[in-house]
């Protein structure tokens, strides 16, 4: 989960696989074994990206107005 500073990003068990997740990042289900989770939504991992450069996130992420950021792009 991101609030605005650097968190490591949280993989956690999916569900039961009945319940269809949907990606945040795509809009597409999830049907990986483990679901990502930033900012309190689940992700496929290719679709955490930085909003601006559209660089991978994947140890930390910064946030805003609910979009993530990489490091540089948070701080231009």
């Amino acid at each position: 989960m991101c609030a605005g500073r650097a968190h490591p990003a949280a993989l956690h068990p999916a569900a039961a696989a009945s319940m269809i997740i949907e990606c945040a990042g795509c809009a597409k289900p999830i049907l990986d074994k483990f679901l990502l989770n930033v900012l309190e939504r689940t992700w496929h991992a290719e679709c955490v990206r930085c909003y601006d450069c559209r660089g991978n996130l994947t140890d930390k992420c910064f946030s805003r107005e609910g979009k993530l950021f990489c490091r540089n792009d948070f701080f231009r």
